[in-house]
């Protein structure tokens, strides 16, 4: 009944295979190859486990693991989103400048890649849930879907906007890791967000921080996520992909010059 057209084939294949080259990249050259790619989060949440359960956090809640784990995957999806985007048109120029690929293929390419990397990392902290804790599964675990959307698009329009000025900035990298360690932080990942409700509630509007409660209170609380704060997020996240492809749009027209 739907027929997709052979244009817009060659352009999902040509996204995938993108996307598909950039994750396997990374492990190019090891022995054990994308095995690492799976026991990578599982010893880095076995380490944790061991760490907070037994010597630093040795008589508080051992469920803080995995509090601190989903909080730490989530912010590392969009830490290695953001800051692979910004040097994304330097290392691609030859593409740009003899094809006339996109540009925006190149950040669909390496969203599906690194989302691909978060739920990876995502299905080895379930499997680590369900042999130590007694997880809950419901369907409330369908509101991960608009949250991990949001959650992509406020990546998605982070990387459209820190491309488009490194073309013009080249020490932006060094900013943004600064800015990335502030956040880290800021945000609450280590510790309770509860807090905001008493004394910082205007943070709960910060889409990153909005996405990062509601997928706890999801998946370790079995309970829905505050649909004002989602909504709100959702609305925030789509606005900033739509302007900073915009921006991408219009300001990158003579980045091949600069590059």
């Amino acid at each position: 009944m739907f027929r997709i057209s052979k244009t817009f084939r060659n352009r999902l294949e040509r996204i995938y295979l993108f996307a598909n080259t950039d994750y396997y990249a990374r492990y190019y050259g090891s022995k054990l190859g994308i095995l690492w790619a799976f026991l990578k989060p599982f010893f880095h949440i076995m380490v944790l486990y061991v760490t907070f359960s037994y010597l630093i956090f040795r008589q508080r809640d051992p469920h803080f693991i995995l509090y601190l784990f989903t909080g730490i995957i989530t912010w590392q999806y969009f830490s290695e989103m953001t800051n692979t985007s910004i040097n994304l048109f330097s290392k691609q120029r030859n593409i740009l400048q003899n094809s006339d690929m996109p540009k925006i293929d190149l950040f669909w390419a390496l969203l599906g890649s690194k989302f691909w990397g978060y739920l990876i990392n995502f299905m080895i902290f379930i499997v680590f849930y369900v042999v130590f804790f007694n997880p809950v599964f419901s369907l409330k675990y369908f509101f991960l879907i608009p949250v991990w959307l949001g959650l992509s698009m406020f990546s998605l329009g982070f990387a459209f906007y820190l491309a488009t000025f490194f073309i013009y900035l080249r020490d932006l990298d060094h900013l943004w890791s600064i800015v990335l360690m502030a956040g880290f932080w800021m945000v609450p990942i280590i510790w309770n967000y509860k807090i905001l409700e008493d004394t910082y509630q205007f943070m709960n509007y910060i889409p990153i921080t909005a996405f990062l409660i509601d997928i706890r209170q999801i998946v370790l609380h079995d309970e829905l996520p505050n649909m004002h704060y989602l909504v709100t997020a959702l609305i925030v996240s789509f606005l900033i992909a739509f302007t900073g492809y915009i921006f991408m749009q219009r300001k990158s027209k003579k980045a091949l010059e600069f590059l």
